[in-house]
């Protein structure tokens, strides 16, 4: 979302121009509206003419000639003060006044284009001489049929249009603009004096680290060790410092720049190019159209190359920022490209730049490209901004919020003078009083003041604070389940499958109901389809190394969910790796944890596992497979341990058994809508088990829903949350346990009957004193179906079950388990099974 439109508050000109890009429409310069260009400052016209010490805008217009204000152009990726990057607030900006000269009577209008493309046409009828009007938008009662739409919501672009004289007849008439105003109601019509004009320099939306100047060489072009092709359809005139300079010759002229290695598009999405066109603006198929340019990319193992939509180029010289990891995730690329596969969740082998596509001859020189990620800071990030109207004696404040659009900001400085240039304030992650800040990503708003003047300027990108993150106690929040990640469908940002040893950086923090500060863990049901081949994913805090451990383990063409809980990186995101083929991913988030102690409590009880719920007996009230379509509202509380009252969410390891379809299982708080996730993923005739933390609905109960078939449910509750308990402390994700080579217990399988007890609370970096792990425990390479019991050492085995081993396929779930002594006590009834335990984190 843009930024909102500022108040009086923080507003004195309340002018759209002014407020959003710090440069009102005075026709000081070229980007109020560019000069010369047809289709881009005007259509229709003789030509249009910015007199730079006038400062004034003359159009020689014609009958339909425009004069764009605010423009775009639909199907493109938008840069600059496109009117889809920088929509007008219409229900803040309700007036548009202006100056203007003209020999003679015109009739004109003010059109403007909502974000539905719906279309309104305001009649105004200028007389010969220069006068200043004064037009209230949201009277419509002038408007024609067909063009009463009215003036509220957002508008991507506005203009003032030409009809004919009242005489019917259509001559070339001059038009000049002084100034123009979108204005507030409340604010003045003409151009105030004396206000500062704050531009926010950076953070921007060109990012943080480029990916090309980080390993040593950027792309300007100053040598062909930048270039790994140069398009057949591109004569090459010079190359140094100033880039590459020539000629394109075809409509397919490309740069391809040479990367550094295969590039993470999870992390760099921010492409930036710089770069200068000759002759006219066309968009015909013709020579001396085409004026589009594109970005393609053909990604590791990839059969085709994918292309980016349209991006708009003027000609002269101009730096255009596109972000490329849109949502959803195809939206960045061509209607007409072979493979959408967006950008992300991939590796991109080459990466090019396709100049136009004017199938003509036209001069051209590219002077740079970027592809950076979002500026981030551990320690320090310097603010920049100036005041482009080179005042004396203004100050400013500056703040930053986690709501992009909002001015609801926490204050990190106040009352800095503002001097000539350039001004540089270095923020250390703290308030203005000193006070540290969660990590999160920021976007930066900046409010000057000169007497009774007030100007505010917002940043066109954030900052990522990104301070290392300790082991840190924390609180649960049970969520109601919601979709991060679905690589079907792009929810998330990732449109293709993942590949073999590839990851992706899925952002978790300000998402499906997970605040934007203060999470230290997130808790996610992950699933794989479909996989191709045998293989594992792993997921772990983003900005750590990758851990030798897994979370769910898959053969080809099975559907295989997990619970995972795990730390949320300094970035606010975890990583997913896939070891072997292509396998879609979908995650479920159903939780998280916070270092600030939720209303109600988020303290973990683990509990030696009790069963609660066995259709096929009858425990828990429920007697007979669940058919289709059907549910179960299973009480959770006052039972298996948990107390009748005060519990916010369970724990529970929920299994299927005997399905006679291929469906799913939904658990979710009774009393609300289903969501659209999934618990449990199923086939017939395999028993699977999985990891359940539920948030307690109305009644004290939970709701199980089956999709398809007809199937078994068993559920175990190992614990539950309250205003009592332990806090979680969530670790880097470690292998405790492995039997195949002897970590952490006796090398070789758990045969029949057998059990051990492995030593989990060893102080790394589960410390001794702990009462509960949560962990990952695997069977593999398990002889016979059989079932795993893991329960608190020195307690007699419970009744219940963690995991169900089968033949040849490795079997994951994930485990909430009270420790006994430090140990647990791991059982295994029939066959024999290796077993792995990964640790994930711990209950004080």
């Amino acid at each position: 979302a843009p930024a909102a439109a500022p108040g009086a508050a923080l507003s004195t000109s309340g002018d759209y121009a002014t407020d959003t890009f710090g440069d009102p429409w005075d026709f000081s310069n070229d980007d109020d509206v560019p000069p010369n260009y047809q289709l881009i400052g005007s259509e229709n016209s003789g030509g249009i003419v910015r007199d730079a010490n006038a400062g004034t805008l003359t159009v020689h217009s014609r009958n339909n000639s425009t004069i764009k204000l605010v423009r775009t152009w639909g199907l493109e990726l938008p840069w600059g003060r496109d009117g889809l990057l920088h929509p007008v607030d219409a229900d803040t900006y309700t007036k548009i006044s202006f100056s203007m000269c003209i020999a003679q009577p015109l009739h004109m209008a003010v059109d403007y284009w909502n974000t539905a493309n719906q279309m309104g046409l305001h009649p105004f009828y200028p007389t010969a001489g220069c006068h200043i009007y004064d037009i209230d938008l949201r009277d419509i009662s002038g408007n024609p049929p067909g063009y009463q739409t009215p003036w509220t919501g957002s508008m991507n672009r506005v203009e003032f249009l030409r009809g004919g004289t009242p005489s019917g007849t259509d001559p070339l008439v001059d038009i000049t603009l002084d100034w123009v105003r979108l204005r507030r109601s409340d604010a003045p019509r003409d151009p105030p004096a004396g206000l500062p004009l704050p531009q926010l320099l950076s953070p921007n939306e060109q990012g943080g680290t480029d990916v090309a100047t980080a390993a040593g060489n950027s792309w300007d072009f100053a040598s062909l060790a930048d270039i790994y092709e140069i398009g057949k359809d591109v004569r090459v005139d010079s190359l140094g410092s100033g880039g590459i300079s020539g000629v394109t010759q075809g409509n397919d002229p490309y740069i391809e720049m040479r990367l550094p290695a295969p590039l993470d598009p999870d992390r760099y999405h921010r492409a930036t190019v710089d770069v200068c066109y000759g002759g006219d603006m066309s968009f015909a198929n013709a020579p001396g159209g085409g004026m589009n340019g594109r970005f393609a990319w053909l990604p590791v193992g990839g059969p085709a190359w994918s292309e980016t939509q349209d991006i708009i180029i003027y000609p002269g010289c101009h730096p255009m920022t596109i972000d490329l990891a849109t949502t959803p995730a195809g939206a960045v690329n061509d209607e007409n490209t072979m493979f959408k596969r967006g950008w992300r969740g991939q590796r991109i082998a080459r990466m090019r730049y396709d100049l136009n596509e004017d199938p003509g001859v036209r001069n051209f020189t590219l002077r740079s490209v970027k592809l950076a990620d979002d500026a981030n800071f551990a320690t320090t990030f310097p603010i920049t901004f100036t005041d482009a109207a080179g005042l004396s004696g203004s100050t400013a404040d500056i703040y930053v919020t986690t709501n992009r659009g909002q001015f609801d900001g926490t204050r990190i400085a106040a009352g800095l003078a503002v001097t000539s240039g350039t001004n540089t304030f270095v923020w250390a992650g703290n308030t203005d009083s000193g006070q540290s800040m969660p990590n999160g990503t920021y976007w930066v708003y900046v409010v000057m003041h000169r007497g009774s003047g007030v100007a505010t300027a917002c940043s066109t990108g954030p900052v990522r604070m990104e301070k290392p993150v300790p082991p840190t106690p924390s609180y649960f929040v049970p969520l109601t389940p919601a979709r991060l990640l679905d690589t079907r469908s792009g929810i998330g940002g990732n449109l293709v499958p993942l590949g073999q040893q590839i990851s992706t950086s899925l952002p978790v923090a300000g998402f499906g109901g997970v605040p934007a500060t203060h999470v230290t863990a997130v808790v996610m049901n992950v699933t794989a389809v479909s996989p191709t081949q045998p293989g594992f994913l792993t997921v772990w805090p983003s900005g750590e190394g990758q851990p030798v451990v897994s979370n769910i383990n898959f053969v080809a063409g099975q559907v295989v969910p997990n619970l995972v809980t795990v730390k949320v990186g300094a970035d606010g995101r975890v990583n997913i790796y896939n070891s072997s083929g292509d396998t879609d991913v979908v995650a479920d988030v159903v939780g998280y944890y916070t270092d600030l102690a939720p209303p109600g409590g988020g303290l973990f009880t683990p509990l030696p596992p009790a069963r609660v719920l066995d259709t096929r007996d009858g425990t828990g009230g429920f007697s007979g497979a669940v058919p289709a379509g059907g549910r179960v509202d299973l009480t959770v509380t006052g039972v298996g341990g948990v107390p009748g009252a005060g519990a916010s969410a369970v724990a529970l390891n929920v299994t299927v058994d005997q399905p006679t379809a291929e469906g799913f299982i939904t658990t979710w708080p009774t009393g609300e809508s289903m969501p659209t996730a999934s618990t449990h993923n199923f086939v017939p005739g395999l028993t699977v088990a999985n990891l359940v933390l539920a948030k307690v609905g109305s009644g004290g109960k939970v709701s199980l829903f089956n999709s398809a078939g007809s199937t078994h449910l068993v559920a175990d509750v190992v614990g539950y949350f309250s205003a009592s308990g332990g806090r979680f402390v969530p670790v880097t994700p470690k292998r405790l346990v492995d039997t195949r080579d002897g970590t952490g217990a006796s090398r070789g399988p758990i045969g029949q009957g057998q059990q051990f007890t492995p030593r989990l609370a060893d102080g790394s970096p589960v410390p001794a004193p702990a009462n509960g792990i949560v962990a990952n425990i695997t069977s593999a390479d398990a002889t016979a179906q059989s079932y795993i019991t893991a329960w608190p050492a020195g307690l007699g085995r419970p009744g219940a079950s963690t995991l169900n081993p089968r033949p040849n396929v490795p079997v994951p779930n994930q485990a909430y388990l009270k420790l006994g002594g430090g140990s647990l006590g791991v059982f295994n009834a029939t066959g024999s099974t290796a077993v792995i335990i990964d640790v994930f984190g711990y209950i004080e």
